[in-house]
């Protein structure tokens, strides 16, 4: 502070008093921060070193000054390791040579240098450098504030090699992971990303997901991705078409989810893909042959079924129309259509064991002896028998040999109850009773559809399932249910 008189005078003495209170100002600065100062000439002649440089360097004070009174350019291997040197002269000849050339940023841009300590370890710093000026504002040297970032290197190396252990395991799965901004464009992908879109990596960075996809991929892409950015939750895509670069077409699963920036605002989203065109190659090779064997089966079930029709011309197409009043049953009682199949084949040829009753027993016109009688109730067991050597995917052996059977345990041929009967067996046993009242027998005419109504109606729950029974009803007087001709 400079101290002027009334007279606007400036005294001598106050101006060598603030010189003086300036200095131990800057010397008590230097000598109390943490950072490590030192001052340089332009040869790179070290002039001064603050305190500091025992924490950093382990020299102490005698030993700095015999540093300084000694020193010489090529001390710096001293104290710098190779590297370091290599990238302290490279900057500050730049920056001697091409000052002018030179923007405010890139004059004020820190530089790491690996410094040497005198117990031989090494320390990594940050290093600010302004140049020094006489009054005629010549360069005379520079100052240099260094700063110990030896944590924060070890963290950055650490978070380093935990984003190449990332990348390494990204791009080592079959899975194809990638990242895109809101709008939909790619901003980050692992090979098997770009790999399995068959684009160059250089031409799928940036690209929008309208470019390669379906028009209807595209809107159902957009679709999902608004849902994720509204509730904040994952979503997953299924079998979503891609237009590889070659015009192939490639069958996707996705799971997506948001992606927040620091301030935990959505800045896009990120996912993983897996190509699922082989897969769903080889469920419809599958289904194609599967669908295959069961027309072959029926066809098989038909074939058994016209044996029985061709012996029982009185009895023609009764499997048939069995078979279709008990497929109408279980789609009313909402069965899947795997269970509505087996009932249809089960249907079909549920008379087969009549192969074994004489022909001439199956249309005789009058009434059956006891034997005869005894000898048709074979026909469940025979059928049976004769079917369980046959692999299907349902037990419709057991469907066959129960179709006789009565909730109370009063069918044949086993006498079960309900509960140990399947729920198959159970629809074709009320379908088998109302076809075979309401068509033409060679011992009695054909019944009106309300006699067969009456009849299950009556024994619901005693002879027949009451859910079975009130399917069946609401299919004749409420659906309007009529057999095929």
């Amino acid at each position: 502070m400079l101290y002027i008189s009334k007279g606007g005078h400036v005294h001598l003495k106050d101006i060598n008093r603030t010189l003086v209170e300036r200095d131990d100002f800057y010397r008590t600065l230097t000598e109390t921060v943490k950072d490590l100062i030192t001052v340089w000439d332009m040869n790179l002649n070290l002039i001064y070193v603050s305190p500091s440089i025992n924490d950093f360097l382990g020299y102490n004070s005698e030993e700095v000054n015999e540093i300084l009174n000694h020193w010489k350019k090529s001390d710096l291997t001293r104290i710098m390791t190779p590297a370091t040197m290599n990238t302290l002269f490279e900057g500050i000849h730049r920056r001697i040579n091409e000052y002018d050339k030179l923007d405010a940023s890139e004059l004020q841009r820190p530089v790491e240098l690996e410094l040497i300590r005198k117990d031989g370890s090494t320390i990594w710093t940050e290093t600010k450098s302004s140049f020094l000026r006489n009054s005629d504002g010549e360069r005379t040297g520079f100052i240099s504030i260094t700063r110990d970032i030896g944590e924060r290197k070890h963290t950055g190396e650490i978070l380093l090699r935990s984003e190449e252990r990332y990348r390494s395991i990204l791009d080592s799965i079959e899975e194809g992971y990638f990242e895109v901004d809101l709008a939909g464009n790619f901003t980050f992908f692992n090979d098997a990303m770009y790999r399995m879109s068959g684009y160059p990596r250089e031409e799928l960075m940036g690209m929008n997901n309208r470019e390669y996809t379906t028009p209807e991929t595209a809107k159902h892409l957009y679709k999902t991705f608004s849902k994720i950015y509204a509730t904040g939750k994952p979503a997953k895509i299924m079998d979503y078409e891609v237009i590889r670069k070659d015009g192939t077409t490639k069958i996707y699963n996705l799971s997506a989810s948001l992606m927040l920036d620091s301030s935990g605002r959505p800045a896009g989203f990120r996912g993983v893909a897996r190509d699922m065109t082989e897969h769903k190659e080889r469920d419809q090779a599958l289904k194609k042959s599967y669908d295959k064997l069961q027309n072959m089966l029926e066809e098989t079930i038909r074939t058994l079924a016209f044996t029985v029709e061709v012996r029982d011309p009185y009895t023609a197409g009764h499997q048939r129309r069995v078979a279709e009043l008990s497929c109408a049953i279980s789609e009313k009682m909402k069965l899947s259509p795997e269970e509505v199949r087996g009932v249809k084949m089960a249907a079909l040829i549920h008379d087969v064991g009549k192969i074994q009753v004489p022909a001439e027993i199956l249309s005789k016109p009058g009434q059956l002896t006891s034997n005869e009688m005894d000898l048709i109730r074979t026909h469940p067991r025979v059928g049976s028998d004769i079917l369980r050597k046959i692999e299907f995917p349902q037990p419709i052996s057991e469907f066959v040999l129960q179709h006789h059977e009565r909730i109370n345990g009063s069918g044949y041929p086993q006498g079960i109850t309900g509960k140990e009967m399947h729920p198959e067996a159970k629809i074709i046993a009320v379908a088998d009773v109302v076809e075979a009242m309401m068509s033409h027998r060679p011992y009695r005419p054909a019944l009106e559809m309300s006699k067969a109504m009456e009849e299950i109606s009556h024994n619901k729950g005693t002879l027949y399932d009451a859910e079975v029974v009130k399917a069946c009803l609401s299919l004749f007087t409420e659906d309007g249910f009529v057999f095929t001709k």
